[in-house]
């Protein structure tokens, strides 16, 4: 039995990025408004949401990480020193990413066994890579307004304090980008040449410290001055609704099972791309959408010697990406090469290396999907999810053009590391995963929220995160979760500051739409 304890104008269900966008760009714009931003698990630095590449102490950091995997209360044997594996034998590299450090498995032995999940203040944010790429072509959202869009991108790389200067004075980048770039810059657009990858993060004595929630929220949640409230270990287990609208939410305390209801006309999901449709599932709001399109990208890697770079690679993990950007005819893939830390190779090498990856965009598919069980429970008291996924015969052909790909740019370089090949990582290791709660332009059973993320039916309840972006994209997506925040964000703003809203979507969605 529940008791209405409280009432907010606005209920973020998750603390990651998306939800930060949510938080920061309402309360900064209204801010009188009452916000109250649930976590299921606990804060695992301080402030809450930082990124875990602050934590120095080896004992601290384990502590965090456990902490940060949900049902899973032990600590992971197998770390990888990069997104390659390079330092574990070959025949161990795919179950290295069936159980990584701060994460927990989400369907395992399902078709994307390598998909895992984490539960704490900041979720994935504090252990992103940080990397914050622009999409272009047809990684866009067509139906999107080509300016409001880019306007968009640009305040979520202010709000990350994202740039792409952090190593401009490197030797070995600037020439790993000469390099690439006399054999892939021909015919691209300026602004889509090889380039230092834009990422959210600062370089301080040689350590790197990339951003995190909290950079986004900016002190937000120690200022008084402000009605902004964060619980954690605190469960959403229902969304309610009426007439078609929002009415408020359940929750459920984690430490002491007591249940409560918060009253509330807004609320945004933003749990992840498995947890968000997996809580409107619960909460009875099933449109034909919810849950379909699940897409990710696969990822092809490759360590490759860098020949004429003798004695240039230093130790030490402040390093910089060189980003080979997608295009959609010439170069279909977002690249990534990475200079590794001599210090982390598993043999003496003559030559430093390099990590080498693609991502590989993949159909767009209904019948790829997350789906829900109605008389399961999971370890939180929600239904059990199953991931279905099948990679069509198009991305197979897409995925060996990639494996080619990798080989010519590790060539360019110098060549593959004696006995490495071209390795596909195991479905679900790029933890991109989106399409579940996607955005359309109408409400006809192939999205589940409009253009500024409402979804469809249920006036005052808005989706975030990577499960809103609707496309084929190889790129990372986070960059494009936050812009599609921050357009709801300002559609939430608009409904707070008028007396009376009536309608599915306000002037703010006709404007974001072409």
């Amino acid at each position: 039995m529940s008791e209405s304890t409280d009432v907010a104008d606005v209920v973020i269900v998750g603390s990651g990025l998306t939800g930060a966008v949510y938080a920061r760009l309402v309360a900064d714009t209204v801010p009188a408004v009452r916000i109250l931003i649930v976590e299921a698990g606990p804060a695992v630095t301080e402030p809450p949401g930082r990124h875990l590449s602050h934590v120095t102490d080896p004992g601290e950091l384990d502590r965090a990480q456990v902490a940060s995997q949900g049902p899973l209360r032990v600590r992971h044997g197998t770390t990888v020193a990069s997104g390659i594996a390079h330092n574990v034998p070959r025949g161990q590299r795919d179950g290295a990413f069936l159980s990584r450090p701060g994460l927990f498995p989400v369907d395992p032995g399902g078709s994307l066994p390598a998909a895992q999940a984490a539960c704490n203040v900041g979720g994935m944010a504090t252990q992103w890579f940080a990397a914050c790429p622009r999409p272009a072509g047809a990684e866009r959202i067509d139906f999107l307004d080509p300016a409001v869009l880019d306007g968009a991108l640009g305040v979520a790389e202010r709000l990350l304090r994202v740039s792409a200067r952090q190593f401009a004075d490197s030797p070995v980048e600037s020439r790993i980008r000469r390099r690439l770039g006399a054999a892939l810059d021909d015919g691209r657009a300026a602004h889509r040449r090889v380039q230092p990858l834009p990422m959210a993060l600062t370089v301080e004595n040689g350590s790197v410290r990339r951003a995190g929630v909290d950079v986004v929220l900016g002190g937000l949640l120690g200022d008084r001055r402000r009605h902004v409230v964060l619980r954690t270990r605190t469960l959403c287990s229902r969304v309610l609704t009426d007439d078609g609208g929002v009415t408020g939410v359940e929750l459920r305390d984690l430490a002491t099972g007591s249940v409560s209801t918060v009253r509330t006309g807004h609320v945004v999901v933003a749990a992840d791309s498995l947890r968000t449709p997996q809580l409107l599932f619960a909460s009875g709001i099933r449109p034909p959408a919810l849950g379909r399109y699940l897409n990710e990208h696969a990822q092809v890697s490759l360590a490759a010697e860098l020949h004429g770079f003798a004695g240039e690679v230093p130790a030490g993990p402040a390093r910089g990406v060189t980003w080979i950007p997608y295009d959609d005819l010439t170069f279909p893939f977002h690249g990534m090469v990475t200079p590794l830390d001599p210090t982390t190779l598993p043999v003496p090498a003559p030559h430093p290396w390099a990590a080498v990856h693609l991502f590989v965009p993949q159909d767009v598919a209904a019948g790829n999907r997350v789906t829900f069980s109605d008389d399961e429970r999971d370890w939180a008291g929600l239904p059990v999810m199953r991931l279905r996924h099948r990679p069509s015969p198009a991305d197979g052909a897409t995925i060996g053009a990639a494996r080619e790909a990798v080989l010519r740019l590790s060539r360019l370089l110098g060549r593959p590391v004696e006995g490495e090949v071209p390795w596909v990582h195991p479905p679900g290791s790029s933890l991109h995963y989106q399409g579940t709660v996607r955005m359309g332009v109408s409400d006809d059973g192939t999205s589940v929220c409009d253009p500024v993320s409402q979804v469809w039916g249920v006036r005052g309840l808005y989706v975030a995160g990577n499960g809103v972006i609707p496309t084929r994209t190889a790129c990372n997506p986070t960059l494009t979760s936050m812009a599609l925040a921050v357009l709801g964000a300002r559609d939430l703003c608009d409904r707070l500051g008028r007396p009376a809203v009536v309608g599915a979507a306000s002037g703010a969605a006709s404007a974001a739409v072409r």
